[in-house]
This record gives structure tokens, C-alpha cells and sequence, in this order.
């Protein structure tokens, strides 16, 4: 595989990791206020989802890492 073409893949699932993530932790704040504030059904709803999020995440970053694994074994 192309040195510039795999390098780009990398990159995009690293933005794709961190974009996940940043999702993830936003929606743990938001859950972390609402139940500081005694809204428990609000803190679980903004909670519901993290779970997949994460899921995501670990499959960019699983993709980021068989790309960098791979070298040059990619034959067009």
C-alpha cells in the first residue's frame, strides 16, 4: 500500500478515535451535572450510549494500528 494513502487512513481513524471520544466524554459530563443536580433519569439518558461509543472508539483504534502493522504486505 501507498506510503501517503495508508499514512492518510491512520489519520482519519485517529480523528475518528478522538472525535468518539470527545463525543463519549461530553455525554459523561452532561450525566456527571445531571445527576449533581438530582436529575438521575437525565444523568442516565445522557449516559445511554456511551457504550457503543466506545465500541466505535476501539475499532478506530484497532484500525489505526492494523494499518500501521500492515507495511508493505498490501499488493494492488
Amino acid at each position: 500500500m501507498d506510503t501517503a494513502i495508508k499514512n492518510t487512513a491512520i489519520l482519519a481513524n485517529l480523528y475518528a478515535l478522538r472525535m468518539t471520544l470527545a463525543g463519549a466524554l461530553k455525554r459523561a459530563e452532561d450525566a456527571e451535572n445531571a445527576i449533581q443536580h438530582g436529575e438521575i433519569n437525565q444523568a442516565i439518558g445522557a449516559a445511554i450510549g456511551i457504550d457503543t461509543m466506545l465500541q466505535e472508539a476501539a475499532a478506530f483504534y484497532g484500525a489505526a494500528f492494523a494499518l500501521h502493522r500492515q507495511g508493505g504486505r498490501m499488493q494492488p
